[in-house]
This record gives C-alpha cells, structure tokens and sequence, in this order.
C-alpha cells in the first residue's frame, strides 16, 4: 500500500494556476499543483466524463496536511493532451466531500520544453533575476563573540602590482553597492587575499581565520544533507535557482560590523553585510533561507512560482546565467539529479580517476574525504578504505605498502561505476541490508 501526502485538498487563493487538458478528447478545466504526486478528479466527474470507462482498483492512500487518510475509490490510466503534447497519466477518483480537481506537473509540462507559463512565471519575477545585488529585508545578521575576547588588528598585506588595478576597482564598485564602507579607525582589521575569478576579475576574500573565527561564537544551525534528495521520486524535470552573492544579500547588524573591518592597501573598509569566510555564515544564511521558504513544499526540485514570489518579497536576488528550469539532468551539491535518481558528479568522479598516487598524509586524507563523499555509492568502503585509513592515524610512519596500492586502485574502479541511487519511492517495498565492517 502506497501513501501519498496531499497538502491541499479545498482552499480559496488567488494564485491558483488554473488549465484545460484534454483528458481522452474531453476538455477539463483542473487546478496545476506542481506540488503534487498524483492527479485527482471528484467521484462525480468521473462518473458524467467517463461514464463509459470503469475504474480500477488501488492500494494508494492520500494523507492530507493534518494527517487525515484519504482513500480514493480507483484509478484510470488516461490520455491528456495539454498544449500540442500527449502523455499517459493516471487518474484518481475520490469521493466528493471536498472540491478538488488537481492534475500534477507530469502532465502539464511539455517534455524538454519551458512552458509558456514558466516564462510567464520568470516575467512576473524578472525582479529577482536583476544584475544588482539583493538585501534581505526581514532579517540581519549577528555576531556573537566569546566572552573575554581580544580585538585582533592585522596589517595590510601587499598586493602585486598587476592586480592593485583590479583590487581598488572591486572596492570601488563594493563601495558604491553600498557593501563596504570607508572607515577612518578600527580595533579590528582582517588582510584580504585577491582571488581572480574566471572572467578576469576579482574577488577580495578576507582572512578571518586570523582574526574574527578563533573567538566567535559559532551559531549552531543544522545544514542541509544528502536525505534532501528523498522528496525527488516521481520527478520528471528538475530546476534550481542560484542566488547571486548570497551572504551579500544579507544586512548585518550595526554593532556586528565593525568585526568585519578589513585592511587593505587603500586603507580600512568595513563590511555592511556578511561576507564568505566568516565561520558562522553558513549557519546564519541557512536559517534565514528555512525561514524564508518555510512551508513550501519539496522546494529542493519543484520549480514553483511561490518560491519566486518569497525570493521577490524578501528582496533576493539570483543569478540567471547559473539558474537552470526544467532540465532533464542538474548538477546539484556534487551530485547529478535526473528522473532515474542520483549519480555521481562526472566533474569529481574525473578528479578521482585521474588523482596522482599520494606521496603524504596530507595527500591521503584529501583522496580518502573525495571517496567518502560518496559513500552511498560504494558498498564495503570502510573495509576497502581500511589501508588508506590506517596511513592518517596519529603517530604512523609513513609507508605506501602493496595494500595501499591495491585499495587506492580499487577505490578509482570502484567510483568510475555507473552506480545509480534510485530516488526513494513510498509506492515501491523496501529491502533493509545491514552491513558492517571489521575495520571501523
């Protein structure tokens, strides 16, 4: 038996998406959830539009919001057609109680095309996809510090004179978004490193490891992992949306600013929002995204114009050339997504492969933490890694044996597999294996 999460089942809203398929030759003016699993019709309409066609049985059950048990009375395998496309959908049929007429994304989105409404939907948000960069106007970032915490002041270190041109036109332009502001004195001051990026030009990243990480508070926040993809089975086309500068976009508090004071052969400038490189970033933008996009659901792969409606009203911006909608295949957190599940990211899999043998621990622990990353594709990897284990613990002389060579071999054939994750499907049964190795 299947059970299926319904989120909606009768609710007045303006932003409905209404459309009009032709469901075997008939059209039906239905509500687009792309949200959805399955495909709905009232018991009803079933019986005056397809008096003719019987229904057959089924083992899904609907669970709504609340948590209410939903039993449709059958199903029925249908032809639709909805802008000059055909594909076969299965219908739900339930009992009349509640108003819903809802038809899901599979059946509305032409394959390998962006539907006339997805662009409507972009225009409509064409706010969000601006060049400058956002700010977030619900929420501001905070830095805590350690109590008894000393003010650390670095110097400015030099910049080659190649770049000193680029440099002074990034502060330049961070000055005049209104990122950076000229400061005359500070108790602290962090040295930036000019990073070039690959269009030329430069990114000035501050050192705060040297100064500000050491003493902060780190806030604890729980980060996204690999369990986010779960939500992903039955997806046909997958979207994400790249936010352009992402910490940038957040303002930080005015008593937290003067911990993000950089040096710089210009002089000191202080950071108005926060900034990559801070030890507590990721956690302060992680929670403030939740927040933001709380109560949608599996935003991780369903493009929805409710997304784009929260990035809009929070003053977001993304990055269009890095955005991507309605991809049969997306690269997302090392991973490439497509509707038979997750592989592995081509990108890492050739940086493995062609990986020199390891001449240090250093080296070793670099490969090993690669490998690791895809744990859930390799099986027996701690018994097979066991080698390369031993080398990182503390006090081993450095030895690269027969065993280290064979399990560093082996680990290369075993990652370049076509191994693929099948997305996690509640419809289908589950097979439990337990595994353990004798190595750790």
């Amino acid at each position: 038996m299947a059970s299926l999460e319904l989120h909606k089942v009768s609710k007045a809203h303006t932003n409905i998406i209404w459309v009009t398929p032709e469901v075997e030759g008939k059209p039906l003016w239905m509500e687009l959830d792309t949200g959805s699993a399955v495909s709905v019709l009232p018991l009803s309409k079933f019986n005056t539009t397809f008096k003719s066609s019987k229904l057959h049985p089924t083992t899904t059950v609907l669970k709504t919001y609340t948590g209410e048990r939903i039993q449709p009375v059958g199903v029925l395998n249908v032809q639709v057609k909805y802008k000059e496309e055909m594909q076969k959908l299965n219908l739900l049929a339930r009992k009349d109680h509640t108003r819903l007429k809802a038809i899901n994304t599979l059946a509305t989105t032409p394959p390998g095309n962006p539907s006339t409404r997805l662009q409507e939907i972009l225009d409509k948000y064409r706010d969000v996809f601006e060049e400058d960069i956002g700010l977030l106007k619900t929420t501001k970032a905070k830095l805590t510090l350690k109590e008894n915490s000393q003010p650390t002041f670095c110097k400015a270190r030099q910049v080659p004179y190649a770049l000193r041109p680029k440099v002074e036109a990034e502060l330049t332009k961070l000055q005049n978004d209104g990122i950076l502001t000229k400061v005359d004195w500070s108790e602290w001051a962090t040295p930036v490193v000019p990073v070039i990026k690959k269009n030329g030009n430069v990114r000035l990243c501050g050192d705060f490891k040297q100064t500000i990480n050491p003493v902060l508070h780190v806030q604890q926040y729980p980060l996204p992992r690999i369990d986010i993809f779960a939500s992903l089975g039955g997806g046909q086309k997958f979207s994400k949306i790249d936010l352009r500068q992402a910490y940038l976009q957040m303002e930080m508090e005015e008593e937290s600013k003067k911990f993000l004071t950089i040096n710089t052969h210009k002089g000191l400038f202080q950071y108005n929002r926060l900034v990559f490189g801070v030890a507590s970033a990721p956690a302060i933008w992680q929670q403030a995204m939740d927040q933001i996009l709380e109560g949608i659901p599996h935003v991780q792969c369903i493009l929805d114009q409710e997304v784009l409606s929260r990035l809009s009203k929070h003053g977001l911006r993304a990055n269009s050339s890095k955005c991507e909608f309605f991809k049969e295949r997306i690269e997302f957190c090392g991973h490439e997504i497509s509707k038979l599940g997750l592989h592995k990211s081509q990108q890492k899999v050739h940086a493995v492969i062609n990986a020199p043998r390891p001449e240090n621990v250093s080296q070793v622990r670099s490969f090993v933490g690669l490998i690791n990353y895809y744990h859930n594709f390799l099986p027996n990897l701690s018994t097979l890694l066991q080698p390369l284990n031993q080398l990182l613990e503390k006090e081993r002389r450095w030895k690269w044996t027969s065993e280290c060579e064979q399990a560093f071999l082996k680990a290369k054939e075993l990652i370049s597999s076509e191994e693929v994750l099948a997305h996690y499907d509640p419809q289908r049964p589950i097979k439990l294996e337990c595994d353990a190795s004798p190595y750790g």
